[in-house]
C-alpha cells in the first residue's frame, strides 16, 4: 500500500505518497517582473513633489543611464550576498520614485528599508544570463 494515514483530531483520510521515481515539480518560467513596483509606506508618509503627503513610493525600472549617473546601489559579498550602498541607494530611489532627495531623507527608516530592499531585487544579477553566452 502506497499511502500513510494521517494521526490527530481529524479523521482518517490517506495521504499519496509522491513517487519518489518522479522528478520534482520545477516551475520552468520565473516570475515576471513588473514595473513600476508600489511600496507602501506603513510608519509616515513623505511629502511629495506638489506638496502633498506621499503613502506609496512608485519606483521606474532602473536603466543604464540611473546606474551611470548614481551608481550601483548594491554590491556582492564575497559569501555571494547583496550588501547596499546607502547614499547610492538613497539617490537611486529618489531618481526612480520623483522623490526629491531632501523629502526622501525623511522617510522613516523602517520605510526606507522596505523600499530599499523592493528596488536591490533588480540589481541583484542573473548568473544564468550572464554566463549564458559563455562555453
Amino acid at each position: 500500500m502506497n499511502e500513510r494515514v494521517r494521526e490527530g483530531f481529524v479523521d482518517a483520510q490517506p495521504i499519496p505518497l509522491a513517487d519518489p521515481a518522479a522528478p520534482p515539480a520545477v516551475e520552468n518560467e520565473p516570475p515576471k517582473e513588473t514595473w513600476p513596483v508600489a511600496v507602501k509606506l506603513v510608519h509616515k508618509p513623505v511629502r511629495g513633489p506638489e506638496g502633498t503627503d506621499v503613502w506609496i513610493l512608485n519606483f521606474r525600472q532602473p536603466t543604464g543611464s540611473d546606474i551611470n549617473r548614481y551608481g550601483m546601489p548594491i554590491t556582492i559579498t564575497p559569501d555571494g550576498l547583496p550588501q547596499i550602498n546607502e547614499r547610492k541607494m538613497s539617490m537611486m530611489m529618489s531618481a526612480l520614485s520623483g522623490i526629491h532627495p531632501p523629502m526622501l531623507d525623511r522617510i522613516d527608516g523602517r520605510d526606507w528599508m522596505a523600499a530599499a530592499m523592493r528596488v536591490q531585487l533588480f540589481f541583484i544579477p542573473d548568473l544564468e544570463a550572464a554566463w549564458s553566452g559563455m562555453n
